[in-house]
């Protein structure tokens, strides 16, 4: 197992369990913790986007490489339902938890 640390804009970072035998994204939902992912975690739009700061992830299929490219990511950038850790891996959140659209109605 691996250790991973995800850190959000609006909320402290935590740290859970991974392993090179599950995505990010899985990992993270296992952990009871948030990550958007509009798409069900499928490589389709693109909302779990992770930004790594430290370790090693898995190599980036083509798949993957399309969605970054159509949501212009930048250097570091990877999806987390695509990504698995090749190390312990220290990430960031690059997507608000919630839609601008949802946040609006949440405040009425």
């Amino acid at each position: 197992m691996a250790r991973a640390k995800l850190a959000w804009a609006d909320r402290p970072a935590a740290e859970f369990e991974t392993s090179p035998a599950m995505s990010i994204l899985v990992s993270v939902q296992r952990a009871g913790l948030p990550l958007r992912h509009d798409c069900g975690g499928k490589a389709q739009c693109g909302t779990c986007r992770v930004r790594l700061v430290s370790g090693r992830l898995s190599p980036m299929g083509e798949r993957e490489r399309l969605r970054l490219a159509a949501v212009s990511a930048g250097d570091g950038v990877r999806l987390a339902c695509q990504a698995r850790p090749g190390s312990d891996v220290e990430l960031e959140a690059v997507m608000p938890l919630v839609r601008d659209s949802d946040a609006a109605q949440l405040k009425g």
